[in-house]
This record gives structure tokens, sequence and C-alpha cells, in this order.
């Protein structure tokens, strides 16, 4: 066995490693998302009667990451304006992706939030409505973790902000089960599990563990997953990942997200 597929390396400080490639006016076609490596923005507002889409993707590969999600200038006028979220098992081919997406909106102006976790497949417009489901020809097909909008509570901060985690990463199942769309999976099989949570996240591990600003891992054993997603995968898969957003008629969303850090198997296939 090569050594390498034994090396396991985070994204923390070196941005070369987490670079991102660069958006196309597919991506991200009325330019709502600016930023690069660690930190992007949003302060949008749609002025048309339909929702505006666009996402950054990462150039390399990963098996996970957490995502500082800040929403700004919370109030009765902005909130659920939109939605920003993080896409992960992001992959193309011929110009149709599949991938999961945790998305979140605030819900009120004392932190609440509504979010949402899916699985979208054969996506052949990633502008369309929800991503293309509702195509006449050729649809996409989505799978639903959490169906939209389930509550939850950020962490209301100063002049108007409000701030939650979200969290995913790819592990070995210990025993045979059924994810969070009942879809079986078996042991030594990879699932995904995903959080949205109120620590404070510094980075991650060299094991993509959460850790926090005293460098101490976070303990997840007692915090159940929002959900879980099987892969069918048998070994460590890594693909891309993105920064999400869209932005309801008529509204302003405003906000950053903030990559804590990210999971990369250093000797997996990245072709």
């Amino acid at each position: 066995m090569k050594i390498m597929k034994k090396i396991a390396a985070v994204t923390i400080a070196a941005a070369a490693l987490f670079a991102f490639a660069g958006c196309s006016e597919d991506d991200d076609p009325n330019e709502m998302i600016t930023g690069s490596n660690k930190k992007y923005e949003i302060d949008y507002t749609n002025t048309t009667t339909v929702t505006s889409r666009g996402y950054h993707s990462t150039a390399y590969k990963h098996a996970g990451a957490a995502v500082q999600l800040d929403f700004l200038n919370v109030n009765s006028d902005t909130k659920e304006a939109g939605v920003m979220g993080l896409i992960f098992d992001l992959e193309e081919k011929d110009g149709v992706k599949s991938f999961n997406v945790i998305g979140v909106r605030t819900a009120d102006t004392k932190g609440g939030l509504g979010y949402y976790v899916s699985r979208f497949d054969n996506v052949t417009d990633i502008q369309a409505e929800n991503f293309g489901t509702g195509l006449a020809e050729n649809p996409a097909k989505e799978t639903e973790y959490v169906k939209a909008f389930a509550k939850a509570q950020g962490e209301k901060g100063t002049d108007s902000k409000v701030t939650v985690y979200a969290y995913a990463i790819e592990e070995k199942a210990t025993e045979n089960g059924t994810d969070s769309a009942k879809k079986a999976y078996k042991k030594d099989e990879f699932i995904y599990k995903v959080y949205l949570i109120n620590n404070k996240v510094a980075n991650l591990d060299a094991n993509g563990k959460l850790v926090d600003e005293n460098k101490n891992e976070i303990d997840l054993s007692d915090t159940s997953p929002v959900a879980t997603i099987a892969t069918g995968y048998t070994k460590l898969t890594q693909n891309k990942l993105a920064v999400y957003a869209n932005v309801y008629k008529e509204k302003t969303l405003k906000g950053t997200w903030t990559y804590r850090g990210d999971y990369k198997e250093v000797g997996v296939d990245e072709d």
C-alpha cells in the first residue's frame, strides 16, 4: 500500500490548497456572489419576479467541509429573503450535475432559521426552479432528506447578524443502516453526515473533525446529524464543494460564507 494513501491533510491556513475555480456565467449569471478562497459574500437585491440563483465551486475535491454562514441585516423586511447554503459531493459530466445541498434561510429576527437537505441528480439547468425538477423534458430528480423548511436556531449576534455552521463529512458506516431518506447502506460503505450547529468552529483536524478556537475537538457524540446520506461508495470518494445562494423575487439577501476547513484525503483519485 502506498504511504501517501495513509496521509490525511486538512486545509486550514494554506489558501493554495483551498483554491476555487473561476465562476462561469452559467454558475452565477447575475453575479450575486463575490469573493475567493475561503471567504464569499452576497449583497444582492433581486428586482425581478423570479428567483435568482448562483453558486461558486471549489477547484479541488474534498470529502467534507465546515462553513460558517452569517446572515447580515436580518430584519422584518429581509427575513425569508433567500437561501444561503453548502453544496457537497458535487459531480459534473457532460454538463449534467449531481450534488447534495444543505440550504438555510432566516425565519425571524430572533435567530430562527429554516433549512432543508436534498440530493439532486441529472441537473441540466441549475438556474431552473428547484434545479430543474419541474422541467418537461429530462427533469432533475430530487431526494429529500430534510423537507423545506425545517426549523433551526442560529446564534443571534450584534448588528442584526445571525450565525450558524453547516458541516458535512463523509464517514465509513460501522454497521448496516438506512439514511434519512430510508435508503439502505451496508457496513463499511461511506455515508455523509450533515450537521447544522451553533458551536464556534475554528477549523478541522487531520481526520476531518471540528476544532474550536482553543484547538480542542468539538464533541458531537451527543449531537444528532440533521441528515445522513447513503452514497453507495465503497471507498472514500472526494468530489467538489460549492457555496450556493438563491434570492427570492423583490428581496434583498446579505451575508457571508467562511470555510472553516475541509477534509481532504491525499492520494484519493481526483480525476
